[in-house]
Formats: structure tokens, C-alpha cells, sequence
């Protein structure tokens, strides 16, 4: 007798399990992308995530020296059901680095009112405020390379209070930490994937949106060739366990050695212990920041460099107006030409390790228009820090706009290329390929 129904059902269970013995599993990635965008009104670089079970979609800036991601979001808050706080005394806690714990009397936990949870402090660089609240983690969506979206689960983060987001672009919910610690986004992905902890950087002008790269993986062209050919430099750590209120922790930010400066090919005389890191205090050194508009130089250091500057522009007919805050040397802008590369004004060159490696600033990266027919010097006067160790030198965003950069935290380097425009390119253009 025939069983036509039995050899339906078993016909298509046999489909069913071929299904799924040929379904094929997302490869394992080799790096993740996420844009990078800036707001022109606040001079601030940003990136977009998107975190909880709804996905919900957030811009943060991207902080080169934040210790994790913290973020205010009432969009997320009201539907955060796959949030879970970390517990104080947790291994999570400790690889975190929380300090104490903060507890609530409300039952269920909510992200802004958790017990016995792993706390500490999230850190506003752009005003110096910092709020202490609890830690805790949930599902991050990221974007493969490759165009595969893969899913984090127990991402770290820090909820912050309203006022936290004060300085911050309208646009801007929070802030995401690419710092030397366990818990930032590069170190995160690399734990997660076994990845290598590197990240590449192209920040981009005001025209179009740059990448952040985080992981190893090929570039489209030109700038896998570009890649082949950076200059390299060692990323320096700071050992003084210092603080200050627009830093934060010294051990977790990306230092460099600068040795000289250059303008055209005359060198600065300076003070040269101001370039090296004072191993007592953690002042002194050279910095490199995101969340600083433009590079800051101290007092003397400044001095030299607008004096030589603009001995220098005015060899070439460049004639100087009235300063304009908070920059210290302004010129007319009719009396500059331009180039593939910027404004036609004197380079700007920091010395590295030896007299081959050095980063150049072209007129693109040196020279910023403050209104009308008048530029400035984009450059300002660092100003001492009343609550802890002054860095002699911050490199800012302006200056690394439309450079490559390439941090490799396991080998402790800092890879960067010339002006992306001598090679009628520019951050807009790149990603991977």
C-alpha cells in the first residue's frame, strides 16, 4: 500500500536538512568599515553605530584617546531590552577597569538606574566635564569589509547623563573611544574576531565622508599603493599615571616623538625638552587627538612658529592682516595662490625619528579661511592645563585631514602618508577593496 502523504512529509524534511547542511556560514572577517563624517559647525569628526535590539542608530564622535563608548540616547533608552548592566566584581567589570559601583532601588534594571553596577567615569574632552555612572553591554551591528553585517554581543559601554553631551554637535549622541584599553571599539572587534588590533584613518575635509577602518584588509586603489609607501614612527607610551580633566588617563592616549619643526626647510629653534614626555609628570610630548579642532603648540613653541611663518609668507608676497581668534597669524587671501595641494604658503614639516621621516602639512592642512578674503594660520597656542600635565604638542583633526593613518596597537606604530591630494585623491575616495 502506498503512502503518499508519509513520502511527502519525508521528501521535504530530506529538503529541509539540505538546506541547512548547504546553508554556508558568514566567513570570518578580516576588518570592519564604519564613515566618518565632519561637522563643519563644530569642527568635530564623527562616525555612526548602531546598538541594541532595535538597532537603534546613533552618530558619536570618534575619540582617538576615549577610554570606550559612552552615549545618551532617549531613542535607545526607551527600548533597550537587550541591555545587561556588568556586575561589580565581575571579570567584565575588570577588564572594563570600572571604578566602584553604583547601585538603584528600581526592579527590573534599567541602562539609567542599575544595581551593583561596574562604574566609572566617561570623559567630555571637548569641555572637560566627566559623569560617573554605571557600565554595561549589548548587541553591536558592524559592517564587514566584505559588506556582511556581523553582530557583537556584550559590547561594552558607559550610559552618560544629558548634561555630558554639552560642547558635543547637535548631530553628536555620544562619543566612541579608540584608546590603548580592553574595552574600545578596535580593541573590542579584535577580541571578538581575533582580528589584529589596527585601524586605519582617513578623515576627510568638508567635502564628502572618510572611513575608519578596523582590522587589515586591502584598499581600493590608488591607496593600496599609497599604503605600501607610508612612513612609519613609533607610538609612544606615556608612563606617568597623570590625569588631567580634557585628557583623562596619559597611559591610554597615542603619543609620537617629535623631535623638530620645520618651516620650509629652516628649522625652529626650541626648547627641546619640551618635546620629550617627563616620565614624572606625563607633560611635554606630542599627542595626537581627534577631538582637537586643530593642532596646539605650547607657548614658545607657537611663538617660533607663527614668527617663521610669517617671515616666511612674506618672502613669498603673502601679506599679513589682522589676527583673527584664537588663530595668531592671518593674511590676505587675495595675495595666495593656490595648488593641487592647498594654499600656496610655506610647508610645514614635523620631524620624527630621523631626518628622512617627517609628517608635512601643505597649505590644505596649514591654512584655514576665517572670512573674506582672509586666511589664518590653522595652528593655536596650547593653553596651560590647571589640572594636570600640559602636552607640549596635540596634532589636531585639521592637520590629519586627507592623510592616511594607520595604527597598529600590537606593534605600537603609527604609519601615515603625505597629503592624499598630491595624488589627486583625497579621504573621500578611500575604503576597501
Amino acid at each position: 500500500m502506498a503512502y503518499p502523504t508519509l513520502s511527502i512529509f519525508i521528501i521535504s524534511s530530506l529538503l529541509v536538512l539540505s538546506s541547512f547542511s548547504n546553508a554556508k556560514t558568514p566567513p570570518k572577517p578580516k576588518a570592519f568599515t564604519f564613515p566618518i563624517w565632519k561637522d563643519d559647525t563644530a569642527n568635530q569628526y564623527y562616525t555612526t553605530i548602531q546598538i541594541g535590539s532595535n538597532a537603534t542608530t546613533l552618530n558619536v564622535g570618534i575619540d582617538l584617546g576615549g577610554k570606550l563608548l559612552w552615549f545618551n540616547s532617549l531613542e535607545y533608552f526607551s527600548a533597550a531590552d537587550s541591555f545587561r548592566p556588568i556586575l561589580c566584581g565581575t571579570k567584565q567589570c575588570k577588564i572594563a577597569d570600572g571604578i566602584g559601583c553604583v547601585f538603584c532601588f528600581l526592579s527590573p534594571p534599567v541602562p539609567r538606574c542599575t544595581n551593583n553596577t561596574c562604574s566609572d567615569y566617561a570623559l567630555n574632552p571637548f569641555t572637560g566635564t566627566s559623569d560617573y555612572s554605571g557600565i554595561g553591554t549589548d548587541v553591536l551591528r558592524v559592517d564587514s569589509t566584505r559588506g556582511t553585517q556581523y553582530q557583537v554581543n556584550n559590547f561594552p559601554f558607559k550610559y552618560a547623563h544629558d548634561a555630558l553631551l554639552e560642547g558635543l554637535a547637535t548631530n553628536m549622541a555620544g562619543l566612541v573611544g579608540l584608546a590603548r584599553t580592553r574595552v574600545s571599539l578596535s580593541a573590542h572587534l579584535s577580541s571578538a574576531f581575533k582580528i589584529r588590533e589596527k585601524f586605519a584613518l582617513c578623515i576627510p575635509s568638508s567635502r564628502g565622508n572618510g572611513s575608519m577602518i578596523i582590522g587589515e584588509t586591502a584598499y581600493t586603489k590608488p591607496f593600496q599603493q599609497i599604503s605600501e609607501s607610508i612612513w612609519t614612527t613609533p607610538l609612544i607610551r606615556n608612563p606617568s599615571t597623570s590625569s588631567s580633566e580634557l585628557v583623562g588617563n596619559l597611559t591610554i592616549q597615542y603619543f609620537i616623538g617629535v623631535k623638530s619643526i620645520r618651516v620650509g626647510e629652516t628649522p625652529l629653534a626650541l626648547n627641546k625638552t619640551l618635546l620629550s614626555i617627563n616620565k614624572r609628570t606625563g607633560g611635554g610630548g606630542t599627542m595626537i587627538r581627534t577631538v582637537r579642532a586643530y593642532t596646539s603648540l605650547h607657548k614658545s613653541i607657537y611663538t617660533a612658529l607663527v614668527n617663521k611663518f610669517v617671515k616666511a609668507a612674506a618672502a613669498k608676497n603673502i601679506k599679513r592682516v589682522a589676527s583673527v581668534a584664537p588663530f595668531g597669524a592671518c593674511f590676505d587671501s587675495k595675495t595666495i595662490s593656490n595648488t593641487k595641494t592647498g594654499p600656496d604658503v610655506p610647508t610645514v614639516d614635523f620631524g620624527l625619528q630621523s631626518k628622512s621621516v617627517f609628517w608635512r602639512f601643505y597649505g590644505s592642512n596649514t591654512m584655514v579661511r576665517t572670512g573674506d578674503g582672509v586666511m589664518c594660520l590653522a595652528f593655536v597656542e596650547e593653553q596651560p592645563n590647571l589640572s594636570g600635565p600640559t602636552t607640549s604638542i596635540v596634532v589636531g583633526g585639521y592637520q590629519m585631514e586627507n592623510h592616511l593613518l594607520e595604527f597598529d596597537v600590537p606593534a605600537s606604530t603609527l604609519g601615515f602618508s603625505s597629503s592624499l591630494l598630491l595624488r589627486d585623491t583625497s579621504c573621500s575616495q578611500f575604503g576597501a577593496a
